[in-house]
């Protein structure tokens, strides 16, 4: 079985807006702008990514399988303890375009939902989305990629208390933008909320 790695002093500086305080773990190791050929991680990641745009094609069959081989690593951690299921809430990353936009992909839902299903967690889109924005691998300039602060103001906190942790589930960890938006969101509402990121990469340097 693949280990789930932690983010650790050995790589944080990889990830921009990480401190030594946030939590985070991660899967594969993804190399941006390289091929599916590249290494394992890149082969998983680029068909988790799959655009939903694709649907009707045949290579969507890469992304389900994606999802389900993702759903199968975190059920089979999560389930040698089983603690986590009733002290966590389970919280989806908003994608970056909204339900009503016609590419809005809700894979880190369809994750969620199955890393939880059969088990009563408490799982919630907690943090939603006001409006839609550039997704970071489609920026053209690394200056244009939307920073924590102006993601952290398009995001909205679910009213109801969450539990004492939040798991929070994003596919891939670059610079670190979207768990700190989606950490300092949840903690300026619920500042006692303990927020635990887990994510199927993270990406390492190219040089």
């Amino acid at each position: 079985m693949m280990k789930l790695n932690i983010i650790d002093d050995s790589n944080r500086s990889d990830h921009f807006y990480l401190t030594a305080a946030d939590e985070c773990y991660f899967w594969h190791e993804f190399t941006a702008r390289k091929g599916y050929a590249h290494s394992p991680g890149n082969q998983f990641i680029l068909n988790f990514k799959k655009s939903p745009s694709t649907r009707h094609e045949p290579q969507y069959q890469y992304k389900l399988a994606a999802i389900e081989q993702a759903i199968t690593l975190y059920r089979g951690t999560f389930e040698q303890d089983g603690s986590i299921y009733q002290r966590a809430t389970f919280v989806p990353v908003p994608p970056s375009k909204v339900k009503t936009d016609p590419l809005h992909d809700d894979r880190m839902l369809q994750l969620v939902k199955g890393i939880c299903s059969g088990k009563n967690a408490d799982v919630r889109e907690f943090i939603t989305q006001t409006t839609s924005y550039e997704a970071a691998h489609s920026a053209a300039d690394g200056n244009d990629r939307i920073k924590p602060t102006a993601l952290q103001s398009l995001y909205r906190v679910d009213s109801t208390a969450p539990k004492s942790i939040i798991a929070l589930f994003d596919d891939v960890l670059s610079a670190g933008c979207h768990f700190r938006a989606a950490k300092s969101a949840i903690q300026a509402v619920y500042p006692d909320t303990k927020v635990i990121g887990f994510f199927l990469a993270r990406r390492v340097p190219t040089g």
